[in-house]
């Protein structure tokens, strides 16, 4: 029976055996294709200017049974790669706070293809987000304040209602674009048109004293990974070309209140998504950090700087986290030189440098409100004409002709007074001045007449620092056109009078 059974079963199982016929094997092939997976889907998500979305958005691609695949971000800003896909119908479709979502059907076909998708992200901004109507508060502001934008915390422009913001993801992509612009941005010009308004006690404008400046912005990331910016206006750096002889620097770098050296400085809340230019962006508010050092603003008035806190709110692009409108005020009154207004407002905007290929998100223009002494100004920067310089990263950034340079390598600022002495013999009293290099900063003090140091180039003698820093704290250099000595000598018990 055994045997029977055995010699029944034998011709069975050799029928599997036998040759297949060529449409047979071609069958069996795209059978095993298709259960290995062949082919790839690479989805690049884009903006309605081409440029990649890389937005705080989701992606779900499924194949025609409903079934999600799985895929990676590749090197490429805005795309995902789905790799080793069943050939067939894939539904792709993309939704991100602000946009209208979009949803397209692919093909992926058998042999080792690569199928790519672009979906274009469009603002809806108009259905997710509310406009805002001018407060109360705001109308019926007293006439002498009608000169001044409204106070950062006096109303909180709306938001669309229900939608949550991730904090730090967004603070992590914001820092991300100013290293990039730090990183990719070593020397850029441009054409400067100043217009100052002086303000009168009723908050009426002057006429404005114009002024038309060649620009020109050096930026150096020094030793541990420090920026200093350098900006030059007709090849000077002096505030006498400014109208009153009132100079106004540091634009550029206000944005870097998101850097990630120096977001530690400062207290962020998101407010929720806003828009800006109907163009949607997260709301974020910020504040100076009490214990910790400010290195954002400062003012300088008879050779001495004075730190001014800030705070402010920022309009990041939802769709590229590049930072599109910046507003700040002073965070208090400084009352050793009697500042009670300090207001900047700043609007970003990309410029493209052909010759380099390259875009980069800079200052277009810039309105400053100041109050000091109880003399007020209101003064509009307007910036055209960009041009982008490549520096050698071998070389080092020229400090200004005939100069001291002070680096604070603290964690903290440091104060300290600068002692000129001229030359022996010479009917000349020593000059001296007070002022705070800020942490990870430089100072530049400037000699000649009607300078930070107004004395004679060729008639300066000895110089001497005396700070309130740790020992070795402070770098020093003298850039000047005959031989001199520069003391550096750290006192902690230094006093500084109000």
């Amino acid at each position: 029976m055994n045997r029977l059974c055995l010699s029944a079963v034998l011709p069975v199982v050799l029928t599997f055996l036998l040759p297949q016929s060529l449409p047979a094997q071609q069958a069996n092939k795209e059978i095993l294709s298709s259960q290995s997976g062949s082919a790839s889907l690479r989805v690049r998500v884009r903006l309605e200017d081409e440029t990649p979305f890389t937005g705080t958005s989701t992606l779900h691609v499924a194949n025609a049974q409903g079934s999600a695949v799985t895929g990676n971000p590749t090197d490429t800003e805005g795309e995902t790669l789905f790799a080793q896909l069943v050939p067939g119908i894939y539904v792709v479709e993309a939704d991100a706070p602000g946009f209208a979502p979009v949803k397209q059907t692919v093909q992926v076909e058998s042999g080792h293809s690569i199928a790519t998708v672009f979906l274009v992200m469009r603002p809806d901004v108009a259905r997710e987000i509310p406009a805002h109507p001018p407060a109360s508060d705001e109308v019926a502001r007293p006439s002498a304040l009608v000169w001044l934008p409204t106070p950062v915390d006096e109303v909180v422009p709306a938001v669309a209602p229900g939608i949550s913001c991730a904090l730090p993801a967004v603070l992590q992509s914001a820092g991300r674009r100013m290293k990039e612009l730090a990183d990719n941005l070593e020397k850029f010009s441009a054409t400067e048109h100043v217009e100052h308004y002086p303000v009168d006690s009723l908050g009426a404008r002057r006429l404005p004293d114009e002024r038309v400046f060649d620009y020109v912005v050096v930026l150096n990331q020094a030793a541990g990974g420090m920026i200093q910016l350098y900006e030059y206006r007709d090849g000077s750096f002096g505030q006498a070309k400014f109208p009153a002889s009132i100079a106004t620097n540091g634009l550029p770098a206000l944005a870097f209140v998101f850097h990630p050296l120096f977001a530690a400085d400062f207290n962020f809340a998101c407010e929720g998504l806003g828009q800006w230019e109907r163009r949607p962006a997260w709301q974020v508010h910020f504040q100076q950090r009490d214990d910790r050092p400010n290195r954002m603003r400062q003012y300088t008035v008879g050779g001495s700087s004075y730190s001014v806190p800030i705070k402010g709110r920022a309009w990041i692009d939802a769709a590229t986290f590049q930072v599109l409108h910046l507003e700040s005020e002073q965070v208090r009154p400084v009352k050793d030189i009697g500042l009670t207004q300090d207001r900047v407002s700043i609007e970003y905007a990309p410029v493209h440098f052909h010759t380099h290929s390259m875009e980069l998100w800079l200052p277009l223009t810039a309105d400053v409100f100041s109050e000091r002494l109880g003399r007020r100004y209101y003064r509009r920067h307007t910036f055209t004409d960009f041009k982008l310089f490549v520096v050698d990263t071998n070389q080092r950034i020229q400090a200004p002709r005939e100069s001291y340079e002070f680096t604070n390598t603290a964690d903290r600022d440091v104060s300290g007074i600068l002692t000129v002495n001229p030359l022996p013999g010479k009917s000349l009293r020593p000059v001296s001045l007070k002022f705070t290099i800020p942490a990870g900063g430089s100072v530049f003090k400037i000699v000649g007449p009607g300078k930070d140091i107004s004395l004679p180039v060729d008639l300066v003698g000895s110089a001497t620092f005396v700070h309130d820093g740790p020992e070795g704290c402070i770098k020093a250099d003298a850039y000047l056109v005959r031989e001199s000595t520069l003391d550096v000598i750290s006192n902690s018990s230094l006093f500084f009078s109000p």
